[in-house]
């Protein structure tokens, strides 16, 4: 029997007015959001959709580049939790756009490794008197994967990996100049390591849309709910679907520059677990879009903050370089 399983916030209440909402002054007919996701290096094997971004070209392609660092430790009851680890993620994007019908395939490379940001971190967190949350008394640049549940080790790394995660496609539908509706598929690759590829097929449903309220404004949002396979390195701990939902605003301050502020959130993947690193997400994106420093393409550079700490990762520094719709 399916459960379904929500942990609502109240914006998402707002999201869902919005997506509801009657559109006015449609500009675009794609999607203007950043696709964007947690990078939580527990789940990052699993299925958390992002959405496409074709342009109104028949073929496009998208570029996207993050950098994360990650430290957490948590401990409650009989689990524990350490995180300690930087990640770096090149999603390739290749979209079809004919007539009303969108596909697209995602390809991703993905490293774990020991990085370089530890120390510019533990300044920034020192600069703006924000908490290490432990970061200090440990040592910098270095791998640490662990989790434990009832005793028993459940994860425990050291090493770096890297290659190619599964692979999304995805199929959507125009159901009008300011929403779509989409179906995915993430299947998966040949990558040796359960940090990369949970070796199983995962599913998503969600619908999207945006509003163009005037020529400087604009919000957006998408809501969906994705279905894990139970496999991976949280087998038979699974949730067996999980809401996922975003929501966004865009400010043109000119042609050259926009500014936009977008929230990620998912519910518990999961199931069972009283760590804050496992329960549901909630980050916000931080970007400044520059449409016209290379002809025909758009340039977004953003960073991520985790705002319910414990979960995502400390932060995450990202671009995107995606076809600009004529």
């Amino acid at each position: 029997m399916l459960k379904i399983y929500l942990a609502p916030r109240p914006w998402f209440v707002l999201l869902i007015i919005l997506l509801l909402a009657p559109v006015l002054d449609a500009l675009a007919d794609s999607y203007p959001g950043l696709p964007t996701r947690s990078q939580n290096p527990m789940l990052q094997s699993y299925f958390i959709p992002a959405q496409p971004q074709p342009s109104a070209e028949p073929w496009s392609l998208v570029h996207s580049l993050y950098i994360t660092n990650t430290y957490q430790t948590d401990i409650s009851g009989s689990e524990r939790l350490l995180i300690d680890v930087e990640n770096t993620r090149y999603d390739l994007q290749v979209n079809h756009r004919r007539q009303d019908w969108l596909f697209n395939a995602n390809l991703s490379l993905i490293s774990n490794n020991s990085g370089f940001l530890d120390q510019t971190i533990e300044n920034w967190h020192e600069f703006f008197q924000l908490p290490q949350g432990g970061r200090d008394d440990d040592a910098h640049n270095q791998i640490q994967l662990l989790y434990e549940r009832n005793g028993n080790t459940v994860i425990d790394s050291s090493q770096s990996s890297s290659g190619l995660a599964d692979i999304q496609l995805a199929v959507g539908y125009q159901l009008s100049s300011t929403s779509q509706l989409w179906a995915a598929l993430e299947l998966p690759a040949s990558a040796d390591s359960e940090f990369i590829s949970n070796d199983a097929t995962d599913a998503a449903l969600w619908y999207s849309a945006w509003i163009e309220l005037s020529d400087k404004f604009s919000n957006h949002g998408l809501v969906g709910m994705a279905f894990p396979a139970d496999a991976g390195l949280f087998e038979g701990s699974l949730h067996e679907q999980f809401l996922f939902a975003q929501y966004g605003m865009i400010y043109r301050l000119n042609p050259s520059y926009h500014i936009l502020l977008q929230a990620d959130y998912h519910s518990e993947i999961v199931d069972n677990s009283a760590l804050d690193g496992l329960e549901d997400s909630l980050q916000v994106q931080f970007a400044l879009g520059l449409p016209r420093l290379i002809d025909g393409y758009q340039l977004d550079l953003f960073f991520s903050e985790d705002i319910a700490p414990g979960h995502a990762p400390d932060i995450t520094f990202s671009l995107r370089l995606s076809p600009i719709s004529q």
